[in-house]
């Protein structure tokens, strides 16, 4: 339904809206572990994401995303079954868009990387943790799109951790973010940025797709350095058969003095998704995660998932697995179940 709207000069007097929806339903349960204390575990969770759209004309919007998900995902509770939610704006932005050139300001998830991206069940777990989220500031995009070499995406933005109102979360609360949390980026100034190129049809290959990443994030009050790093990712999609398709990903990651501090860490990752008649799915993927610790050795920490799942066609997909995790020495399996409805407005 169109609505009129008190709007600056320079823009339409009506405006237009649509938003997209998912809602996860997740339970994991460790069966086997090294530890006695970690059998216990048993988690049951929801996570619900809402992400609107209002086009004030073909140039301007604004977009966001806001998330329903657990606030302590401490896996040191036993037993838990869809508690201690809370509901944030992850993302608030005003866009421009004009050709083949996108400027944007607000709150938004810098690009980095791709494997945070969900990949089966649990694909993305060590990935998240470079990530980036909830930062103030703004960037821009241009593609050059080419006939014979594929199409080619620059994206620059600048930022710093969001310490407004917005870092807040209500139901379950959060607290607001300050400065003196410490953390990269969290400067209240421009002096953090991330700078990506993304490529599909790479040298006129259908299904080639690729990556290429990179960040700077001033420390924090709690740092002892600049954060800096890179991720190179490459991402091939190949029909085997008219009922086959299979997407392979392998992505490489460098973060050294990852959040301020003296360690650097690495991540590299690999999966594979078979599709089968655009219904069912076999996913497997293995990240490795090595944390050099300052003065003190190194850590080499291991992710093992493999799940399969149906798509109903009607927005629900429904998927179990099997993951293995080795993370500070320390061994457990779980067995999970994800079920996942996507559906827009």
């Amino acid at each position: 339904m169109k609505k009129q709207h008190i709007i600056p000069a320079g823009f339409a007097l009506v405006c237009s809206s649509s938003a997209a929806f998912a809602i996860d339903f997740s339970a994991d349960v460790v069966l086997e572990a090294q530890h006695q204390e970690e059998t216990e575990y048993d988690h049951t969770f929801v996570r619900a994401e809402v992400a609107p759209t209002f086009a004030f004309n073909e140039q301007w919007s604004v977009d966001g995303v806001l998330v329903l998900e657990p606030m302590d995902e401490d896996k040191h509770w036993s037993h838990r079954t869809v508690d201690r939610e809370g509901v944030f704006a992850e993302e608030l932005k005003l866009n421009y868009t004009a050709d083949n050139l996108a400027l944007f300001a607000g709150k938004f998830n810098p690009g980095f990387g791709t494997a945070w991206d969900a990949r089966g069940i649990w694909g993305e777990d060590f990935a998240e943790d470079y990530e980036i989220t909830e930062k103030l500031g703004f960037g821009a995009a241009y593609t050059l799109q080419t006939a014979d070499w594929g199409d080619h995406t620059l994206t620059g933005s600048t930022f710093f951790s969001d310490t407004s109102f917005l870092s807040q979360s209500v139901i379950t609360k959060r607290g607001r973010t300050t400065k003196d949390d410490g953390g990269a980026g969290n400067t209240e100034d421009f002096s953090s940025y991330a700078i990506s190129l993304d490529g599909e049809s790479l040298a006129g290959i259908e299904g080639l797709n690729y990556h290429l990443a990179h960040r700077f994030q001033e420390h924090g009050t709690d740092g002892v350095d600049d954060e800096s790093g890179y991720a190179v990712t490459i991402n091939y999609s190949r029909e085997l058969s008219q009922r086959i398709l299979v997407n392979l990903m392998q992505e490489h990651v460098a973060i050294d003095n990852f959040d301020g501090d003296a360690d650097d860490y690495t991540y590299n990752t690999s999966s594979l998704i078979t599709t089968i008649d655009n219904r069912w799915n076999i996913t497997l993927s293995y990240t490795e995660r090595v944390i050099d610790i300052n003065g003190a050795g190194e850590t080499d920490d291991h992710l093992f998932q493999a799940s399969g799942g149906y798509d109903f066609g009607n927005g629900l997909t429904l998927d179990i697995g099997w993951r293995e995790v080795e993370e500070s020495q320390h061994d457990h399996h779980t067995f999970g179940l994800l079920g996942r409805y996507q559906f827009g407005l």
